[in-house]
C-alpha cells in the first residue's frame, strides 16, 4: 500500500524523515495506543495498519468517531496545544505499527521542514470531514445510517475492495447510529440473513459492498 503522509499532503521523503526520528512500536489488534484524558507529549506516526478512534460519552461508554489508516499523525493536537488527549486510539483490524516521536522533536521538525501549513490543513480537513459526516448522518434513517457508517469506517485504508473487514465492538456503534445495542444486533441479523455481512467477535466482514451501498441509499436489504 502506498503511504499517504498527512492524508496525502506529504511526499514520501518528508514522511520518512519524520518517522526516522521516532521509535518503532507494534500494537496488537485491539491494543490501546493512547487514551482520552491522558497527558503525554508524544506523537504516534501511523506507518502500517488501521486504528479506531473513540470518545467517552456521558454514560461512560465509548462512541466511535472514526477509523484512520497509514500516514496519520496521532496525538498531534495534544502536542501542539499542551492539552490532554481528546480521544482514545486503538489498533483495529490487526497489528499496527507506529513511530513515536517526542513532542519537542516533532515540533522542531515541523518547523524546520516547514510543515506547519500541511499539518494544520490535515487537522482542519479531518475536522471538516467529521462535521460533514455528522450532518449527512443526521438526515438518514437509522438503517441507512448504520450502512453508511459501516461503509465509511471500512474504507480507512483507501482500498475499494469487494470484501472489507471492520474490527469494532458493536457497543461503539450505539453513539453514531443513535440506536440501542439490541437494535444494532437485530439489524446485523437482517444483514447477515441477506448475505451482506458476517460477524464475529469484535469484527464485521462486509461481503457485498454494492448491496450495502444500495441499502445506504434507501433500498431494502432483502
Amino acid at each position: 500500500m502506498e503511504r499517504q503522509g498527512f492524508g496525502g499532503l506529504l511526499p514520501d521523503d518528508q514522511w520518512n524523515r519524520l518517522i526516522s526520528a521516532g521509535s518503532r512500536r507494534v500494537f496488537g489488534n485491539g491494543k490501546e495506543i493512547m487514551r482520552q484524558g491522558e497527558t503525554a507529549d508524544t506523537v504516534h506516526l501511523l506507518e502500517r495498519g488501521t486504528v479506531r478512534i473513540t470518545v467517552i460519552r456521558a454514560d461512560g461508554d465509548h462512541s466511535l468517531i472514526g477509523v484512520r489508516g497509514p500516514g496519520e499523525p496521532l496525538g498531534e493536537l495534544s502536542v501542539l496545544s499542551g492539552l490532554p488527549r481528546t480521544a482514545t486510539v486503538a489498533a483495529s483490524g490487526g497489528t499496527c505499527v507506529t513511530y513515536v516521536v517526542k513532542g519537542e522533536r516533532f515540533r522542531q521538525m515541523v518547523r524546520g521542514m516547514e510543515l506547519e501549513r500541511a499539518l494544520w490543513q490535515h487537522i482542519v480537513r479531518r475536522q471538516q470531514e467529521n462535521e460533514v459526516l455528522q450532518a449527512e448522518l443526521v438526515a438518514l434513517t437509522p438503517k441507512r445510517r448504520l450502512a453508511e457508517i459501516l461503509l465509511r469506517l471500512s474504507f480507512a485504508d483507501g482500498a475499494d475492495t469487494p470484501t472489507r473487514v471492520l474490527t469494532i465492538p458493536q457497543k461503539e456503534l450505539v453513539g453514531p447510529v443513535g440506536r440501542s445495542r439490541s437494535w444494532i444486533q437485530e439489524e446485523f441479523r437482517r444483514l447477515r440473513s441477506a448475505g451482506i455481512i458476517s460477524t464475529k467477535r469484535l469484527q464485521v466482514v462486509i461481503h457485498d459492498v454494492d448491496r450495502l451501498r444500495r441499502l445506504a441509499g434507501g433500498e431494502k436489504a432483502e
